[in-house]
């Protein structure tokens, strides 16, 4: 995965008493193919009361990649404030790793802004932010400051698999047609983290535990709606384990919180009913990335 840089340009503050100046920096957002996402909204606020003097004026850029805001007539004690919204415009999940402020002068402004590290966004989700910029005292008249604020996105390139392809890498070891994308020795580790659960226990042989895996993938022939769950579930770990699920939810429901409670349904021997939605949840989720 890509790390990808939302730059957000707070740019050439002029701080005097009277008069206007201006400044212009052409920084941005860098996004690759792999992953789309966007500021889509800016406002501006102070903390001006009774008094009109400084100003605080923001736009995005037409790419939707930069912020472009400029202060002008600030003083000490003056506070801006500048809140946007970011959008994941793609059709992957986004996860913000880091945020970093570059201030050349610490001792003129005092920079805060929202840290999104750990961050999730799904397709079409937004998240909000704001940055304060604190005019401190020893600020000169007629000076300029700049500074600079860079948000750190990676894109989820990985994605789940369905319960096809999950049969397809252990009937491919158990001498059937087909060559397996993952190999044995991290398939079979896959399998005994999975023995940790309350409903799945694989043990003996290699080959034994791949065929104990291959025969709760296919299910009986005639599959009651408890062997469907426990089919579709035992997909949904594998993907779990092989660290495919982070970062998507399926009607709300990230990985973990499916499997909570479809192990929950299991243990406590619930109607199918309740079954059917649990297998539902998880062949959802396992069909996310559509194979």
């Amino acid at each position: 995965m890509k790390k990808l840089f939302a730059t957000l340009i707070l740019t050439m503050i002029i701080l005097t008493a009277i008069g206007y100046s201006y400044a212009y920096s052409n920084s941005g957002i860098h996004i690759n193919s792999n992953c789309d996402i966007e500021f889509t909204t800016v406002t501006t606020t102070d903390n001006e009361i009774e008094k009109d003097v400084a100003n605080v004026h923001a736009q995005i850029t037409p790419d939707g990649n930069t912020i472009q805001t400029y202060i002008s007539n600030a003083y000490p004690c003056y506070q801006a404030h500048i809140t946007y919204t970011i959008q994941n415009t793609g059709n992957k999940p986004t996860h913000f790793t880091n945020t970093t402020i570059t201030n050349p002068n610490p001792e003129a402004l005092e920079i805060t802004t929202t840290n999104h590290t750990c961050t999730w966004l799904q397709p079409g989700e937004t998240t909000e932010g704001t940055t304060t910029v604190h005019i401190l005292q020893p600020a000169k008249q007629n000076e300029q400051y700049t500074f600079q604020i860079k948000i750190g996105v990676k894109c989820q390139t990985e994605y789940p698999r369905t319960i096809g392809f999950w049969k397809h890498q252990f009937a491919s070891y158990l001498c059937k047609s087909g060559k397996p994308q993952i190999d044995a020795d991290t398939l079979e580790n896959y399998l005994d983290q999975i023995s940790t659960s309350p409903i799945y226990e694989f043990n003996g042989s290699r080959k034994n535990k791949f065929q104990q895996a291959l025969n709760i993938l296919e299910m009986p022939r005639r599959p009651t709606m408890e062997d469907k769950l426990k089919a579709q579930l035992l997909a949904l770990w594998l993907n779990y384990v092989a660290g495919w699920t982070g970062g998507y939810k399926y009607k709300g429901y990230t990985a973990e919180q499916i499997i909570q409670g479809s192990e929950t349904a299991l243990h406590n021997h619930q109607p199918n009913n309740i079954y059917e939605y649990w297998k539902n949840m998880c062949d959802g989720f396992n069909n996310l990335g559509g194979w």
